[in-house]
């Protein structure tokens, strides 16, 4: 009865333990999460870096010619400041053929159209209506959000553009 019982014990602590080191692989949902708080919270440097090592480990794609046609939706969480960032893009024949993107406050406004804002944010150099249109065109023309080139003075809302990119082709709300 000794040797069972020290038999049982062995098998159920080996179990455990082999249970509580298994790897699981976080979802896609959670990885882009994990994204987009790096941007949000981290320098630019981190966040070029990051978002590079993390796209290439899980193989995400940065080429959308793999769609089906189509229109998809994608959206960030809100951010610190209470903005979504919205991409709507058509597909046909393995290209995207329109796109808007714009980041939009939980209240419904929208930065590129904000008179406000954009013209505070002139002083950076830049604003959501200049800046955006120029992604939106770069991923037009090059179909592949690496190859787009950040506007000075907007290169975090490059890295949210290519995020919610992300989220409408890995968990994609096909309209």
């Amino acid at each position: 009865m000794k040797n069972y019982l020290a038999f049982v014990f062995v098998v159920c602590f080996y179990s455990g333990t082999i249970a509580q080191t298994a790897k699981t692989e976080p979802s896609e949902s959670a990885i882009l999460e994990k994204l987009h708080w790096i941007i949000e919270r981290s320098g630019m440097d981190k966040v070029r870096s990051e978002f590079q090592k993390i796209c290439n480990d899980h193989h995400f794609p940065e080429l959308v010619s793999g769609l089906k046609d189509g229109t998809y939706k994608g959206a960030t969480p809100f951010d610190d400041y209470d903005y979504k960032h919205e991409v709507v893009f058509e597909m046909k024949n393995g290209k995207i053929i329109s796109i808007d993107y714009d980041e939009v406050h939980r209240d419904g406004h929208a930065k590129q159209h904000d008179e406000e804002y954009c013209k505070n944010m002139l002083q950076s150099g830049t604003t959501p209506a200049i800046a955006y249109p120029k992604y939106e065109s770069g991923m037009l023309n090059k179909q592949n959000f690496n190859e787009i080139d950040a506007v000075s003075g907007a290169s975090y809302s490059l890295y949210r553009f290519k995020l919610a990119i992300l989220y409408a082709m890995l968990n994609s709300e096909q309209l």
